[in-house]
């Protein structure tokens, strides 16, 4: 019987074979041992399954100020960046991993009393102090396109690599529905009011913790401006005259495909 593959991560970098970037997106990546790497170990878990598809899978957390050297045919790499060399499903369970191994770390002790939490029921850690239980945290956002005609309005984060776009999106806040978060954080990053969004799906995003749930909307009336600060650039885009684009793996890009197709619900 084939031993299961391990998520093996150093902070936020995944370790995946050299020839993780050669050819087309492939699965076969991973290690299928544990390692310690000469570095101390800082967490091993079972990841859980969940869902269709998603089946339990071990993962581990390296403790060290840098990733230790990897293992012969090995590298460490961002997982931003291991997206390029992951497919969906993949990655997916990756992220998955790495924010069962964030949550876990972040959540040793008890955020009530201050005890050290265990693994408590239903995959909860549970605080023995207080019984207390704390699930994995998730924080929704929108997403969202905002169209006219062959027009497309993207913005720049000082974060993103030199000459990327992206679409705009946003933290849900607490009380708020998702259709008034899209209209607000329109109106606070751009300065652009828009028609009632339209649903398109949603996508789990370990960037930290999110689940990005995107949308279509129609402009309605604005001239699109870095309105709060945290855009540095926001405009207009025709459809033949797109800039660089968010990787294929994001929501982002498959909300900009669908647009570009021409292929708007409703």
């Amino acid at each position: 019987m084939t031993a299961p593959a391990w998520w093996i991560f150093s902070g936020r970098k995944l370790l995946i074979r050299d020839d993780a970037f050669e050819g087309e997106r492939r699965t076969g990546l991973l290690p299928v041992v544990p390692l310690d790497l000469d570095a101390s170990l800082e967490l091993r878990i079972e990841v859980p399954p969940v869902g269709l598809g998603l089946r339990a899978e071990p993962a581990q957390a390296l403790h060290a100020p840098e990733p230790p050297d990897p293992p012969p045919g090995f590298q460490w790499v961002e997982l931003r960046a291991a997206a390029a060399a992951l497919d969906d499903d993949a990655f997916r369970r990756a992220g998955r991993a790495w924010q069962f191994l964030e949550w876990r770390r972040t959540h040793r002790f008890c955020g009530v009393c201050g005890a050290p939490t265990a693994p408590g029921p239903r995959g909860a850690l549970q605080c023995p102090a207080c019984d207390h239980l704390h699930f994995p945290r998730l924080s929704p956002a929108v997403i969202v396109v905002v169209h006219r005609g062959d027009e497309i309005m993207l913005g720049r984060n000082p974060a993103f690599p030199e000459g990327m776009f992206s679409t705009l999106a946003g933290f849900v806040e607490p009380g708020e529905s998702l259709e008034a978060a899209v209209h607000r954080e329109i109106r606070e990053e751009a300065d652009v009011e828009v028609a009632p969004p339209v649903y398109f799906g949603s996508q789990p995003w370990p960037f930290p913790h999110s689940l990005m749930v995107g949308f279509f909307a129609e402009w309605r009336s604005g001239a699109p401006r870095p309105a709060d600060g945290e855009l540095e650039a926001v405009g207009w885009f025709h459809r033949s005259d797109l800039p660089r684009l968010p990787g294929s793996v994001s929501i982002a890009r498959h909300l900009i495909e669908r647009w570009r197709e021409g292929l708007l619900p409703g």
